[in-house]
């Protein structure tokens, strides 16, 4: 038996999908900052623009949303 909790996981494959789920959220998070971030100049320059600003408010809830079950499901290993 390990002493830490993270070396006997391996074998779990419970754990095996969370760390996946975490990965995934993860990556599309970052898809996500990096779309918002390219998104903001464009804003800040024409600031009267509805639809970049629909789609800025999309980003922001979509990663609200994401970063929820991100913590969510870090939660469970901390």
């Amino acid at each position: 038996m390990s002493m830490y909790f993270l070396d006997e996981t391996d074998d779990w494959p419970e754990y095996q999908t969370i760390k996946d789920e975490i990965q995934q959220l993860d990556v599309k998070l970052n898809e996500l900052q990096k779309e918002l971030q390219e998104l903001e100049p464009a804003l800040r320059s024409d600031p009267q623009n509805h639809a970049l600003k629909a789609r800025a408010d999309a980003l922001r809830e979509q990663l609200q949303e994401i970063q929820q079950k991100l913590d969510e499901s870090l939660s469970m290993y901390r």
